[in-house]
């Protein structure tokens, strides 16, 4: 309040891009400051007491909970699943604990289940590692196989629909109509695919690029009539 007193110009307001220096000096608004000004120009016409204290009865300032990492890292797993659960396990707020978490407190974390290996699996893999790995006598060292000679083959599923489909349409367009003889068993086709490493040759130019293909299981068979059996009517 004093500094705006003090920045008053002839006309009795405050200079120009005043409000905006106090508002960002003292971290608030300046529809805050404004409003301040206007209740000193109001007091000061009356002839009262310049007075811009805040007018609010009781705790004004809202009390921040400390974060006690000691009490959230005993706490069970399960009651750490989400922020609710976190906030009824501490005994605050949920607003308490979007705090904690935007001050980095806690963070959020998707946990995925790993697959349990047995010995035989272990043992597999660490023959499989042993097996990528070649003696090279120029070097006299053990190095891994550049796998230029490798092909990868996977499969892939894939579901031809969905049970749950979104669509964009305009107002008058017609909604889609789609039939499935039953929603848990949905038609699927499987696709294999076979690549390799990329080959280039010692001018660095790309001799093969690694892609061999994509093959889908299907057969082709000859459409059947329309009866039930799918046999010809005598």
């Amino acid at each position: 309040m004093h500094e705006l007193l003090i920045g008053v110009n002839k006309k009795g307001k405050p200079a120009q891009g005043l409000m905006w220096e106090i508002a960002k000096k003292y971290d608030v608004h300046w529809k805050t400051v404004s409003r301040i000004w206007a209740k000193v120009k109001t007091q000061k016409k009356e002839g009262a007491t310049l007075d811009a204290s805040s007018k609010k009865f009781g705790r004004n300032n809202r009390t921040i909970i400390p974060f006690d990492e000691s009490k959230f890292q005993a706490l069970e797993k399960a009651k750490k699943t989400s922020q609710q659960a976190v906030a009824i396990a501490m005994g605050v707020s949920q607003s308490t604990v979007w705090r904690w978490k935007k001050k980095k407190h806690i963070r959020k974390h998707t946990n995925a289940i790993k697959p349990l290996l047995t010995d035989t699996n272990k043992n597999d893999r660490l023959f499989f590692c042993i097996s990528s790995c070649s003696y090279d006598e120029q070097i006299n060292a053990f190095k891994f196989s550049d796998m230029s000679n490798i092909v990868h083959i996977d499969e892939k599923l894939f579901y031809l629909t969905r049970t749950q489909q979104t669509y964009y349409l305009t107002p008058r367009e017609p909604e889609p109509h789609r039939e499935l003889q039953s929603k848990r068993f949905v038609p699927k086709i499987t696709f294999m695919c076979v690549v390799a490493k990329p080959m280039y040759s010692s001018e660095g130019q790309l001799i093969f690029d690694g892609k061999i293909g994509i093959f889908p299981f299907t057969a082709q068979v000859l459409a059947l009539r329309s009866s039930k059996t799918g046999r010809e009517g005598k």
